[in-house]
């Protein structure tokens, strides 16, 4: 059964979800709706990047992924369909798509269709919706737009280093309050090399990367590499946005001996 997979910004209290699913079911009514998460930040790309980097390929090849999320972020938005890896996504060129592949993509278009709403201000139902089932049923990107090579590709996931520092984003802050950071571990060794070194996350210091949680006593704080590959820093049995006040966007430093 052809999948379509919806993430976006809207929450589950209104309207908004169940209209895209309408539409939906309206145009293919044997596509297989997945929820991955309708509580996106409102317009926070970079969370919405991280989501999809990491659930999309856990879907069966050939899945389409619709991202709605800050979809109208300018005054003349421009709306992509892409092929990458297998797999079809359909969402705003904000640069979201950009961050949260893993591979460059083997296609991409800019949609072309127009809107059914005179006003285009719901492109999720009007256009993405559209464009899922016409790629769930097989069909062909070209059919629906035009082929594009300039789409945005912000650099918000490259960290800065030099021979002995690292400064790294908070990207994504989980329901616990784990902060997740732009950093991978092969970075990490490549530049630390083995040396003694201490994370700085608002003058709270860390100075060894655990392989768990657990590996402090409860309320420390703990830095690991997670089953994303990035540094993630977390407090044991608590919240550690709230504790110290993180946000996504904020930097943390890396020094080594």
């Amino acid at each position: 059964m052809p999948i379509i997979t919806l993430t976006t910004d809207m929450g589950t209290s209104g309207y908004y979800v169940g209209s895209v699913k309408a539409a939906i079911i309206s145009l293919f009514p044997e596509a297989n709706i997945v929820d991955i998460t309708h509580h996106i930040k409102p317009f926070h790309i970079s969370s919405a990047a991280f989501i999809i980097r990491n659930v999309y390929s856990q879907f069966p090849k050939g899945t389409v992924h619709i991202v709605s999320v800050d979809s109208l972020n300018n005054n003349a938005p421009r709306f992509l369909a892409l092929q990458a890896d297998g797999y079809y996504f359909v969402g705003a060129d904000n640069g979201l798509f950009s961050l949260g592949l893993n591979k460059e993509p083997e296609k991409v278009v800019q949609i072309t269709l127009a809107a059914d709403s005179a006003l285009a201000t719901f492109p999720a139902r009007d256009v993405f919706a559209r464009v899922a089932c016409h790629l769930a049923r097989g069909g062909q990107l070209e059919a629906i737009g035009t082929p594009v090579t300039n789409y945005m590709r912000p650099t918000a996931w490259q960290p800065t280093h030099d021979a002995n520092s690292i400064t790294a984003a908070v990207v994504y802050i989980d329901e616990y309050g784990n902060c997740i950071c732009n950093l991978e571990e092969s970075l990490f060794q490549y530049i630390g090399k083995g040396r003694n070194f201490a994370i700085d996350i608002k003058r709270y210091i860390v100075e060894t990367i655990s392989g768990s949680y657990s590996d402090s006593p409860p309320g420390e704080i703990v830095a690991l590499f997670s089953s994303s590959g990035l540094l993630e820093l977390a407090q044991n049995h608590g919240n550690l946005s709230e504790l110290i006040g993180i946000k996504e966007g904020d930097m943390i430093k890396i020094t080594f001996a």
